[in-house]
């Protein structure tokens, strides 16, 4: 026989019911897209431009979170090149690794055929994970830090193919001329109790790093942004959210890529340093948003925002397209494989 205090304790039908319900609810929510590009539909070119490089001209290719081709007709440099872009699921639970055939998919149908250098921005698996397989299926130089060389060597790829660089010191690759700049990565931030703020007792990969790996064994290793000249043509590429006040003062620009993960996450004061320190800053006459797509699904499906879970792409944009507004700024968004000239 049931005692009162028993009774008391059995749960309710109905409270556990909707107690599900809502769980499910929040989850759906937490993984659908953070904004609908179709909002944007104005801000796509449309079009890839499949004609022969005129001489003198820089053609971009946007593949995807911040990976960025550009190509002058002889030369083609990269940043970061992630393109196996692990589900969800896989790179939560299990360990991850790049994907040989997806990776020269990708290669071929971007034409990545004169490949001669690749620029790491910082050595998170969304950057860095795929860097050394693209070098060795193009031959491509890869240019690091210390930690994303140890990705490098834990991949097989050869000492003598790549070469860590030297904040401010400029490299040049064919007619362009790269100078890093040392940057500072999105803050941050939590999910499900995580974080991915970097360990100060571990801030870098100290060893070869052999994959599969689990995702969290990426460790940043300092984060940097890439001045890019060309001529008389000058392109800066942030891949990150965040800003080291006053190192942008001295590199105008023609084309501004501008990381906008997680932006207006941030407290009001940070977005408009961040804007400040930035557009500001660097004048460009064109800015492409970049870091904004769900990089766990494929390159081979239109790009979609990032998950509403930890990213609010459509406010975002509404910052963005106001501040740029005012100061008279294009603002062009990319999707995946989109080509355009920007000179």
């Amino acid at each position: 026989m049931l005692n009162k205090t028993s009774l008391l304790k059995k749960p309710k039908p109905l409270f556990s019911i909707l107690y599900c319900l809502l769980i499910l609810f929040c989850s759906h929510c937490a993984f659908r897209p953070s904004g609908t590009l179709s909002h944007y539909d104005s801000y796509f070119p449309h079009e890839s431009n499949t004609n022969p490089i005129p001489k003198g001209k820089i053609r971009t290719t946007f593949l995807g979170t911040t990976s960025i081709l550009l190509d002058d007709g002889e030369t083609q440099i990269l940043t970061d090149g992630f393109f196996s872009r692990p589900s969800l699921w896989k790179t939560a639970f299990s360990k991850i690794e790049s994907n040989p055939s997806t990776v020269q998919s990708v290669i071929d149908k971007a034409k990545i055929e004169r490949l001669k250098a690749i620029f790491v921005c910082h050595s998170h698996y969304d950057h860095v994970m795929d860097a050394p397989l693209v070098a060795k299926q193009t031959q491509a130089k890869l240019f690091g830090s210390s930690s994303t060389l140890n990705v490098g060597l834990g991949a097989g790829l050869n000492q003598k193919q790549m070469e860590k660089f030297q904040p401010g010191k400029p490299i040049q690759i064919g007619k362009f001329t790269i100078t890093v700049l040392e940057s500072k990565h999105t803050p941050p931030f939590r999910i499900f109790g995580k974080t991915n703020a970097t360990d100060p007792n571990h801030p870098n990969i100290e060893s070869p790093l052999i994959p599969p790996v689990k995702a969290t064994d990426y460790i940043e290793g300092g984060t940097f942004d890439f001045f890019i000249q060309h001529g008389k043509n000058k392109i800066l590429i942030k891949s990150s959210t965040n800003f080291v006040e006053g190192a942008l003062d001295k590199a105008k620009v023609d084309v501004l890529f501008l990381g906008i993960a997680q932006l207006s996450l941030q407290p009001i004061p940070f977005q408009e340093k961040f804007y400040e320190q930035t557009v500001q800053t660097t004048k460009p006459k064109l800015l492409i948003p970049i870091h904004w797509d769900n990089f766990f699904k494929p390159l081979s499906v239109p790009l979609e925002p990032n998950l509403q879970l930890g990213d609010d792409f459509e406010s975002n944009m509404k910052y963005i397209l106001k501040r740029t507004q005012d100061d008279k700024v294009e603002v062009q968004l990319l999707q995946g494989f989109e080509t355009i000239d920007l000179f």
